[in-house]
This record gives structure tokens, sequence and C-alpha cells, in this order.
């Protein structure tokens, strides 16, 4: 019984060994969404949540992001600790309140900057630290004044600038903006270009040239920065190829 029972073991062994192994299961971001499935299921679902616009709030306050997107730049914050996350397009504030709590908890003394021609606080936004500009972004006076309000943080703190773009979708606005800015970006630290899904990457094909197409010409004269694609492990975002990470 014992004979019988040792040889039907072993020849479980030798038919495991001699079963055809399952092929390699990728686990990086960037192998995952190079196969079919892997950008035609994340597309689908990236449509389908941007088109219905789940709503999210944070506070009470209406937030126009996605949680992976959050995540994503909250793990960022606490990587980088920089001392400045400039933000164009305020909207309500949501998305700028978070960032300034995010900051609080985890113990990084970071202005907030956001700007926007019409912004709709419920509440003071320098009482949580929070600089508010009104006025359109590309506006010259708006980026003297940002200018100068980085160059006074980062004289009192020697840490790195974060940009967020997320104001006007238009491609010459977005463009613009990446030309004003990206240049307060620190080394080894990010311009998130947001809503990068519009005009049929996947979402909404007809709306025109936007922040994808402003991207791609960005890069093209801009050797500074390249795309970060392991900020879209999560696979929902709204900033396809917008994870833009300076690397000199």
């Amino acid at each position: 019984m014992r004979y019988r029972h040792k040889l039907h073991s072993t020849a479980n062994r030798i038919i495991a060994y001699l079963r055809p192994k399952p092929a390699k299961i990728p686990t990086a971001a960037s192998e995952i969404l190079s196969t079919i499935n892997g950008t035609t299921i994340p597309d689908q679902f990236n449509d389908l949540y941007y088109r219905t616009r789940r709503e999210m709030s944070y506070r009470g306050i209406p937030v126009l992001k996605n949680p992976c997107d959050l995540w994503v730049t909250m793990e960022l914050f606490w990587t980088l600790k920089p001392c400045v996350l400039l933000e164009t397009g305020t909207a309500q504030g949501g998305s700028a309140t978070f960032y300034a709590d995010m900051a609080k908890a985890l113990g990084i003394d970071c202005r907030i900057i956001t700007v926007d021609i019409n912004p709709k606080w419920s509440y003071d936004p320098d009482t949580r630290g929070i600089t508010s500009l009104v006025g359109y972004s590309t506006d010259p006076g708006i980026s003297r004044e940002i200018r100068s309000t980085v160059i006074a943080e980062r004289g009192r703190h020697d840490r790195p600038v974060m940009l967020t773009l997320d104001s006007d979708h238009s491609e010459a606005n977005v463009l613009e903006e990446l030309r004003l800015y990206s240049g307060l970006v620190t080394p080894g630290s990010y311009a998130i270009v947001e809503d990068t899904n519009v005009n049929g990457h996947p979402s909404y094909p007809d709306h025109g040239p936007g922040p994808w197409e402003a991207v791609q010409k960005f890069l093209a004269e801009n050797r500074h920065f390249q795309i970060d694609a392991d900020c879209q492990r999560h696979f929902l975002t709204f900033n396809p190829g917008g994870w833009l990470k300076r690397v000199h």
C-alpha cells in the first residue's frame, strides 16, 4: 500500500513537470498596457467612467478627478515632498483642498497655488494655506505672480515643485501653460497634464485637439520631460500619457 502511494505521488510529480507551463503574466503597467486586452479593457472602462462622471467629493466639495489619479498624486507627494504644488483650474476648490490637507497630514510644508478665472470657493482658502489667484493662467500678470511666489517658496525650502494642469482643455491653452510653467518644475518632479483622455484617447472623440495633442507637441520641443507610464499602474487614469517627469 505504501509502495502504491509512493508510485502515485511520483507519477503526479512527473505529470506536473511535463505539463506545459502557462505564459508569464506581465505585472508592470507598461507590459500590460502593451497587450491588446491591456489596452482595450482599460480604455473601455476609462470612457465609461469619464462619460458617466462618477461623482466624487472631498469634505463635501466636488472633485473632478478619479480616485486612482488622486492616489498616485498622493504617493508622489510623499516621495517628492514638494514645497510648491501649482494647479491651474480651481473649479470649486476640491482638489486644492485635498492637496493642502494631504500635505499637512504628511507633515510637508507645501504651498498650494491654484488659479482660475472663476473659482467657486465655499470657504476662505487662506485659512488652509492655499493661494487662490483669480485670472487666466496664461495672463502675463498671473504668470509673474506665480513665478514670484514659487521663487520665494523655494528660497525658504529648496525642495521640488509640482505642476498640475486642469483648466481650459484646448490644445493651444494647455501647450501655452506647459511652455509657461514647465520650467518651474524641478528635475525629478512632475508636470501632470489632466484629461488627456479626451478627443478619442479614448473618450469624447468629437472634443477636438486638446491636452493629448498639446503633450505630443510639447515633448517634441522639450527634451527635459518624458512620460512616466508607471503612474498609470492602476489603469484607470484620466491622464494617459500625461504624467510627465522632468528627467534633467
